[in-house]
Order: structure tokens, then C-alpha cells, then sequence
């Protein structure tokens, strides 16, 4: 019971470090320009976070199997009220997670639109003469624009 008790701690907590590291990442994400460098800390992070999770999730079913519990764990007030709260911060990291995406998605359309946008201008552009006919002028301008 101490092995099962202990995972669902650790679950707990990795999720509240989960959480944490979400909220930076959608600070990051909130800003106008993005720092891919710091992004790319959180997201290493994350992932190694949620393979942490996996493990925790292992063993927690492994025990449960061992012991002929199942979670919700009625029953048992103590691992109930432990995983009611993992129940809870898993749906807050989601919610989380969802407006992270919905932030990423932004970022993405307006990187595409500038890409269009510069994909035209950098086109030949016709102008017309004094006689009225058009001919193409191979000028503009260059732009360096950091995303």
C-alpha cells in the first residue's frame, strides 16, 4: 500500500510541476515574439515531464493489479483524495494545454500570412510607361524580418 501511496505523490506532483511549466510556456506563446530558444527549453521539459508521468502511471497500475484496487479507490479515503486531486490538475493541465494550442495556431497563421505577404512582394511587379503600355520592373525592396 506504501508503494501504491507514494506513486500517487509523485503523480501529484510531477502533474503540479506540469502545470507550472504549461503556464510558462502559454506566457511564452503570449507574447508577440516568440523566443525559440526558451520555447524549446520548455517543450524538452514537458516531455520529459509527461515520460515521467508514464512511469508514475506504470507502476500505479502495476500496485493497483497487486493490491485489487481500482481508481477511484473507494473505499480507501486517503488514495481517493489523492486521486481526485491528480483527477482535477490533469483537467486543469488540459484546459491548459488546449489555449496553448489555440496560442500556437495563432503564431502559425501569422507566420504564414507574413510568409504570403512576402512571397508578393517579392514578385515582379508590371508598372505602365508614359505611352500607356505596361513592362516589367524587377525592383522592390528587402525586408529581414525575424519571427
Amino acid at each position: 500500500m506504501d508503494n501504491l501511496r507514494s506513486t500517487l505523490v509523485k503523480m501529484l506532483e510531477s502533474i503540479g510541476t506540469l502545470e507550472s511549466i504549461l503556464a510558462e510556456e502559454m506566457s511564452q506563446l503570449g507574447r508577440p515574439q516568440i523566443n525559440p530558444v526558451s520555447l524549446q527549453i520548455i517543450s524538452d521539459t514537458k516531455s520529459r515531464l509527461l515520460s515521467t508521468l508514464g512511469y508514475y502511471d506504470e507502476i500505479r497500475t502495476k500496485e493497483e493489479r497487486r493490491l485489487g484496487l481500482v481508481a477511484p479507490y473507494e473505499g480507501h479515503a486517503a488514495f481517493s483524495r489523492t486521486w481526485k486531486s491528480i483527477i482535477e490538475r490533469v483537467a486543469s493541465s488540459n484546459a491548459l494545454n488546449e489555449h496553448i494550442a489555440t496560442l500556437l495556431n495563432m503564431h502559425l497563421k501569422k507566420n504564414n500570412d507574413l510568409k504570403k505577404m512576402m512571397n508578393q512582394v517579392g514578385g515582379i511587379s508590371a508598372t505602365y510607361g508614359q505611352d500607356g503600355t505596361s513592362r516589367d520592373a524587377a525592383s522592390g525592396k528587402i525586408y529581414n524580418i525575424s519571427i
